[in-house]
This record gives structure tokens, sequence and C-alpha cells, in this order.
């Protein structure tokens, strides 16, 4: 516990609440402790909103669309456990049986913002949100016209699924609308001009969609 507290830079009052953030489902099942799972859910909504305001104060004439974009771009799935993967936060998770998933390392992120939230207050919880994500906030103009696609396959895998849902207009110019399917499940739907195009739209929905784990 104390090597993981020097690289977050918080010291916890409550360790309890340090060790609830870094223990899997996998070990709560096999040995009966309270798992990351509440504090992750906490620290998802405190991680969108800490970057959204840092975004709305960095860049004042962005629209609505484009501060979403690059909101998108920073706290999905793949740039929070790339952070997590960096500082080696995995390492102190503790797991019962298995190995630990893509989305286990951007859970882990959020369970302890969640974590340093209720041990210390929204401004430490800030704190470790800005200096985690800095690289990321500072170049989020350059970084949120991404290939929402690739991300999706990256967090979803085999589970997604294209499929065309109409096509509409004359031959030489004609609009597309493809549907995006999880598990079998309609998630999104979109136009395009080209089939490309409209999967894009539709794993950017699904991707900017907090509820879709």
């Amino acid at each position: 516990m104390k090597d993981i507290q020097e690289i977050l830079g918080y010291t916890f009052k409550d360790k309890s609440l340090l060790e609830m953030a870094l223990t899997h489902s996998s070990y709560s099942y096999k040995y009966g402790e309270e798992d990351y799972q509440r504090l992750e859910y906490l620290g998802d909504s405190i991680v969108d909103f800490v970057v959204a305001d840092e975004l709305y104060k960095r860049y004042p004439h962005a629209d609505e669309g484009v501060l979403t974009k690059m909101r998108g771009a920073i706290v999905s799935s793949s740039p929070l456990g790339q952070v997590v993967k960096e500082k080696r936060y995995d390492k102190y998770l503790r797991v019962g049986y298995g190995t630990i998933s893509e989305k286990t390392y951007s859970d882990i992120f959020e369970s302890l913002c969640g974590a340093i939230y209720l041990d210390g207050g929204i401004e430490k919880a800030r704190e470790y949100v800005t200096s985690h994500l800095k690289g990321l906030l500072d170049e989020a103009h350059k970084n949120y016209n991404m290939d929402y696609k690739s991300c999706l396959f990256e967090k979803f895998g085999d589970r997604v699924k294209f499929e065309e849902l109409s096509k509409s207009g004359p031959e030489h110019s004609p609009t597309f609308e493809m549907g995006l399917f999880i598990d079998g499940k309609l998630v999104a739907k979109a136009k395009g001009d080209s089939k490309k195009h409209a999967e894009q739209k539709c794993a950017q929905m699904a991707i900017n969609n907090k509820k879709l784990r």
C-alpha cells in the first residue's frame, strides 16, 4: 500500500478505501471482501466531470460537438487503461483467478479516483485526474479525431457486429444506414455516404455511451 500511494501522489487516511479500489470481483467472490465496482461507478462520473470541466475551460470557443469528441478520446477505456499500465497500478490489483481484461485497466483508474474522492474530497480527486491525464488534456485538440471503430473493437472484441439496415438515394451517390450490434443487441444506428462513415458514427455513439460495458 505504501508503494502505490507514493506512485499515486496521495496518502489515504482510510487505507480500506485503497484496498477496496484494488479488489477485483474474482478476489471478492473467493474471499468475501467488497470489490471495486461501486468505487468505479463513482469514479467514472468524477473523471467524466473533471475532464469535461477542464476542456470547457481550456477551449472556450469549442462547440458542444468538438468538446464531446475531445472528452471521448480521453475518458474511453483505451486511454485510461494505458495510464494504468504505464503507472503499473495493475500489479497491486487483488485478483482471485483468471487474467486481467482490457476493461479492468480503465476500471482501476476510475475506482482509484472514487476512493480518493471519498477519502480526500473533490479537489484531491481533481488533482489525481488532471495530473494523470495531463498529456491527453494538453493534446486533446489533436487527438479527438480518433478511429472510434478501432477503439470499439479493442473494447468489445468479437462481440461487435455491423449490419447494413438500409440503402437509399441514387446509385451514384447512395446513403447507407448501418446498425451496430453488441452481443446481438442493436445499440446504435447511423447514416453516411459510405458504409465506413456510417460505421464510424455508430462506433462513436457506442464509445461515448457510458452505459455500455
